[in-house]
């Protein structure tokens, strides 16, 4: 007759031999991103997606040349940008959109974009709506995408 302490101690250690196949199996299967050289990684780090909030000029030129203005641009690179916010009051069952800027110049709504050609662009920027409002007062449900043209 076994004691309830030796089952205790046999499920005790089936679960740490689970958890050790476990991790096994993880390290065989997981690439060390520290490695030098044996990644495993098949496309190199992409910068653009360490500022989610920018499309700077070296992006642009890379891959955005394509795009022949900011819309296109911005659907395709950061099109989280481009989505409505969710209606602006209990009683305006509208949605919200971000508010655009052209070198901090308020310019209007989004059909603002198809007017800005790509080449015109040196880098475009959002704000979120805490962001927006801080910088150019309230009206921003939405956020803001502000376009700086390097021409000032």
């Amino acid at each position: 007759m076994r004691s309830r302490t030796q089952g205790t101690r046999g499920l005790l250690l089936t679960g740490l031999s689970l958890a050790a196949t476990t991790t096994a199996c993880i390290r065989a299967t997981a690439p060390n991103p520290f490695a030098e050289g044996g990644s495993g990684a098949t496309e190199s780090f992409d910068s653009s997606q360490s500022v989610p909030d920018e499309i700077g000029r070296d992006e642009i030129r890379s891959r955005g040349s394509n795009d022949l203005t900011a819309m296109a641009l911005i659907r395709r690179l950061r099109p989280a940008w481009l989505r409505a916010r969710g209606q602006t009051s209990m009683t305006d069952g509208a949605a919200s959109y971000p508010v655009v800027y052209i070198d901090e110049i308020r310019h209007g709504g989004l059909p603002t974009l198809n007017r800005i050609p790509t080449s015109e662009i040196y880098r475009l920027e959002y704000y979120n709506t805490a962001d927006a409002t801080t910088r150019w007062g309230t009206g921003h449900s939405s956020g803001a995408i502000n376009i700086v043209t390097g021409r000032f």
